[in-house]
């Protein structure tokens, strides 16, 4: 087995043996299905659209940003983790090619994230598709797979993320709280409303061109993903610099 191989087989014993994967599936499962039983629930009331419409079918389809949050945590909990448990120094006299042990974190929750997303929005697929079933309606809307693609990557890409803030930080606790405080508060509230022209183009709500039904008020599923895999690969590139240039005291 090569150093590369051993690495990946590494990283993802790692990943595999920390509580926050079992734990954070667990919520996002529960999230992804009771979103989807909560929306047909409430279909038709209040002048929401009725159950089985294009509309309200896209809204229970809503599934993408649960796999993204906990993609995002888990990438900065994979990073920043191995400086605030210091597992990064056995690492690196293991393999002392800061690098490589880098980009083959990077690739695995990468991976990771893809195959997470896929499962996610899959059970919450499945949760429509039986709830539609339930009542005699057995068609999906046409952008059900587009959104399911868009899920894949977007939680690939937000792994990614993850993995840079925990990186650049070291520390677990404010790379979350800095990433939720930027996507609900920087974002989508302050930026939205001083420069609404930037906030297609932010990283959130690019994932949203990603993640929801097509909208004249996001960006197109192609263009969406080349800015948030930009994102990634930017953020990445800067903490990969700064963390094999910075000592591990």
């Amino acid at each position: 087995m090569n150093a590369t191989a051993r690495l990946v087989r590494a990283e993802v014993r790692k990943l595999f043996t920390t509580r926050a994967v079992p734990v954070s599936a667990a919520i996002a499962v529960v999230l992804a299905v009771a979103s989807v039983l909560i929306d047909a629930a409430v279909a038709g009331k209040s002048g929401t659209p009725a159950l089985g419409t294009t509309a309200e079918t896209y809204k229970m389809l809503k599934i993408g940003p649960v796999a993204l949050v906990v993609m995002l945590v888990i990438g900065i909990l994979a990073a920043g983790g191995e400086f605030r448990h210091r597992t990064i120094v056995p690492a690196l006299l293991a393999t002392p090619h800061r690098t490589r042990l880098f980009v083959v974190k990077v690739a695995v929750i990468a991976a990771f994230g893809a195959i997470f997303g896929a499962v996610i929005f899959g059970l919450g697929l499945g949760t429509v598709a039986g709830t539609l079933a339930a009542h005699g309606m057995h068609h999906l809307p046409a952008q059900t797979g587009r959104m399911y693609l868009g899920t894949v990557i977007a939680s690939a890409c937000f792994g990614m993320i993850g993995v840079a803030l925990g990186a650049l930080t070291r520390n677990t606790v404010g790379a979350i709280v800095a990433a939720i405080a930027w996507a609900i508060f920087v974002e989508q509230i302050i930026l939205q409303i001083v420069v609404p022209s930037l906030d297609k183009w932010l990283p959130v709500t690019a994932s949203i061109g990603l993640t929801n039904p097509p909208s004249s008020s996001v960006l197109t599923p192609t263009t969406a993903g080349l800015v948030l895999a930009g994102y990634a690969v930017a953020l990445l590139l800067f903490a990969s610099r700064t963390t094999i240039r910075r000592d591990l005291g």
